[in-house]
């Protein structure tokens, strides 16, 4: 938004410019500067003329300020407002206008940020701005602050006077996006009204846009409105009270030191032990959702994606919330977990279905720790947001899961709201209400674009991953956010799996051997089982709920799977016995006798199937009940009946009206009879993960600055090419010029190949053509830019 300037433009005759600053910088800032802003570097400048020009860009200015906080935005800002884009503005006079003295931490640390990215430029004394700089800042969503606007004991004054229609205005305004209010056609006279109060009071001001009159708060109360009364000493600049434990910015520094350092750590290891529980309970709903698909394989839309019918399905026969299952099925894809593809299960086909990939297999046996860490990894890194599920579409209809990626890459999203947590003291809980302004305060830039949804929703999948407990980050994310650079997104300094699986191993508690069997027939166990125990209670029960601590129940159909795994009565009792700290209940030992007196009763072999059963009477009970028509059953004998359907199928229905059969070979021997799955062999085209762009060496860097002052050297004993620019240099140039309201002389080349040179004030550079007016003439010109071969100033005394 736009800043209002204090000063007038003056001069900057007998000042270095940019290019000749930027030469005069000594290789290793010129490393860190190309380290910081990447895009400036890759491919390698030509010279540092070139490099000039693309520190100049509008499009590498707008990622450098993209990668501002708040109080490195607000300092910008500062400046801008007292001219630093027309000379230079002294330092001392920045400060004075935030309020802070001079060599204040958090003004030093803005400042000295602002110059690593060269968007400070001049002296140590003084601040310059480039043109490109300052109107990138006009549009900003900061507000600078502005002489006499009410502060201190002065705000508070005014801030009580307030009637509460007016700070709910303020209020409404300081929340959104952008730190102004619209008071168009459509608003009330109450708002009106409010805002009329807010501009009595100092606290505002309402100025006429081509949108119509818009209300915009000044810097002081904006910042109230947004976090609240600061503490007494405290400036625009210090991070608010919800940044530290106890509710305050400023306190005694060796006390407040020691404990924040010793309630941190107690905070740190909390949270690692409650996103260890949130990993656990992910991996057991991960599991359950492969198990659904690679029985019945999620039908593809025409367009693409999952539609609502499949995933209310799946979430059925998993067992999962319907709401949690697209991030499940997302994070399982980015993995490669699951594909799209055609399968078969048995002798069913399926054409263009999700279904597991041979991976998956392998994947489920690896050890927890180690599956946690991929599943986390390919969340961080994947474009898609699986929390836009479900929203509309313009043109209508709704995001599908699976289906393309809509919207930008989420993972730069992922990036900075978790790096916002990760900034934070352990032991600070701002809580979920204030998470958007914890992120706004250090990605100020992103949130004005994105808002404070993707902030929520990407906190929420956070806490499902086990990195956020609450509003505190985890060892792990802040193990994520430290490899990443600070111009965006992950890149080459991503952790590994084998970063991460530590991580995990260390949050949670060591394997238990013992469990507590319970009079309603489940069995706890208070901590992650032994592998041995894991796969044996897995058989014999089934999960009811995961986490730290697990809880199995024992039913008939689970006791009837480790019967025909090869299980005994007698074993499962051993177990039973042999690893619970408390006795094995009666009502438990009945429902074992129990089922294994009638488990292997009937016997189903190959008619396609039969059964033979030694008790006549059983037999006619099943002649007479629901199977024999659904399978198909006749009587060959009287301890003898065959079916038209297949074993497993003719088993699974005797299961379903209460009999306990068993699968027997042509000897009689019994054998255990496993549903086929789907597997996808290849991985779906389009959904490879994403390579990282490498990100050069400060040695490789260092070449390149070498080779840019040789190149400057050649040029300046060739006698130098005057003041024409050519290619990016052209381009930064026409972006001045514009930002600045110079002329500037524009050779182009028509489609015959013919140059020719015009004078012109470029008004914008946009669109692939300039705009502006010829300065004789005042004529309106038009240039494709495609055809500009150079750019040359004019002599200022024509």
């Amino acid at each position: 938004m736009s800043t209002s300037r204090t000063t007038p433009r003056h001069p900057t005759s007998g000042e270095p410019d940019f290019p000749a600053w930027l030469a005069g910088l000594s290789d290793d800032t010129l490393v860190r500067l190309c380290e910081l802003r990447a895009d400036v570097a890759s491919p390698p400048p030509a010279s540092l003329g070139v490099l000039a020009s693309r520190l100049r860009l509008p499009a590498s200015t707008a990622r450098a300020m993209g990668t501002l906080t708040w109080p490195e935005l607000l300092v910008l800002a500062t400046a801008a407002a007292l001219g630093a884009d027309s000379g230079p503005v002294p330092l001392g006079a920045v400060s004075r206008r935030l309020g802070v003295d001079h060599d204040e931490p958090a003004f030093r640390a803005a400042v000295d940020t602002l110059r690593d990215l060269a968007l400070f430029w001049g002296d140590p004394a003084h601040v310059r701005i480039v043109p490109v700089t300052g109107a990138a800042v006009e549009a900003a969503p900061v507000q600078a602050p502005l002489p006499g606007e009410p502060v201190g004991t002065d705000l508070d004054t005014a801030w009580s006077g307030l009637s509460e229609r007016a700070l709910g205005v303020l209020g409404a305004v300081a929340r959104g996006r952008t730190p102004v209010g619209a008071l168009g056609s459509g608003a009330s006279e109450t708002v009106r009204a409010a805002a009329s109060e807010l501009v009595d009071a100092g606290l505002a001001e309402v100025t006429g846009t081509a949108d119509g009159e818009v209300v915009v708060p000044r810097a002081h109360a904006l910042d109230r409105a947004r976090h609240g009364a600061r503490p007494s000493g405290s400036s625009l600049l210090d991070v608010p009270t919800w940044s530290v434990p106890g509710a305050s910015t400023r306190g005694s520094a060796s006390t407040g030191t020691t404990t924040g350092t010793t309630t941190g750590t107690t905070v740190s290891d909390r949270a690692d032990a409650s996103g260890g529980v949130a990993a656990l309970d992910l991996l057991h709903r991960c599991d359950a959702v492969l198990a659904a698909l690679s029985l019945h394989p999620a039908a593809t839309l025409k367009a693409g994606g999952v539609g609502v019918r499949e995933l209310r399905r799946v979430a059925r026969a998993a067992g999962v919330d319907e709401h949690e299952l697209p991030l499940l099925l997302e994070v399982l894809a980015a993995a490669g977990l699951i594909a799209v593809g055609d399968t078969d299960v048995g002798d069913a086909g399926f054409d263009s279905v999700w279904a597991p990939t041979e991976s998956a297999d392998v994947w489920s046996a690896r050890d927890r720790a180690r599956r946690w860490a991929e599943l986390v990894l390919a969340w961080w890194s994947m474009p898609r947001a699986p929390w836009r599920v479900g929203s509309e579409i313009e043109g209508g209809g709704t995001v599908p899961a699976l289906g393309d990626p809509t919207g930008p890459p989420a993972s730069g999203g992922r990036d900075r709201v978790l790096r916002a947590l990760a900034e934070l003291d352990p032991g600070s809980e701002p809580g979920d209400d204030l998470l958007p302004e914890v992120v706004r305060w250090f990605s100020p830039v992103w949130f004005s674009r994105a808002g404070s949804r993707p902030c929520t929703q990407t906190v929420s999948e956070a806490k499902r991953l086990g990195l956020v407990v609450g509003t505190t980050a985890t060892t792990a994310a802040r193990l994520l956010t430290s490899g990443t650079p600070i111009a965006g997104l992950p890149t080459a300094g991503l952790p590994t799996v084998d970063d991460l699986e530590p991580v995990l191993t260390a949050a949670l508690p060591e394997p238990v051997s013992e469990v507590i069997v319970q009079a309603d027939l489940t069995i706890l166990a208070p901590g992650p089982l032994v592998p041995e125990l894991a796969a044996d209670f897995a058989l014999l029960a089934d999960v009811e709920s995961a986490g730290a601590a697990t809880t199995y129940r024992v039913t008939e159909k689970s006791l009837r799977r480790a019967l025909d795994s090869g299980r005994t009565a007698a074993g499962i009792r051993d177990l039973l016995a042999r690893t619970s700290i408390t006795p094995v209940p009666q009502s438990l030992d009945y429902l074992i006798e129990d089922v294994a007196r009638r488990h292997g009763r009937l016997r189903v072999g190959a008619a396609l199937s039969f059964i033979r059963c030694d008790d006549p009477s059983l037999v006619a009970q099943v002649l007479g009940s629901p199977v024999a028509e659904s399978c198909a059953l006749r009587s060959v004998a009287p301890t003898v009946l065959i079916s038209q359907a297949r074993p497993l199928d003719l088993v699974e229905a005797l299961r379903e009206h209460g009999y306990a059969p068993v699968v027997e070979d042509t000897s009689g021997t019994v054998v255990a009879l496993t549903r086929p799955v789907a597997r996808i062999s290849a991985t779906s085209p389009g959904r490879a993960p994403r390579v990282p762009t490498r990100a050069a060496t400060p040695a490789e860097l260092r070449a390149a600055i070498t080779a840019m002052r040789s190149a400057d050297r050649v040029r300046s004993a060739r006698g130098g090419s005057g003041s024409g620019y050519t290619g990016e240099s052209a381009i930064a140039r026409l972006h001045e010029a514009a930002g600045s309201g110079t002329a500037v002389t524009v050779s182009v080349v028509d489609a015959q190949g013919r140059s020719t040179s015009r004078l012109i004030i470029p008004a914008s550079v946009a669109g692939g053509r300039i705009e502006g007016v010829e300065p004789d003439s005042a004529d309106a010109v038009t240039l494709p830019l495609h055809r500009v071969i150079s750019v040359s100033d004019v002599d200022p005394t024509r």
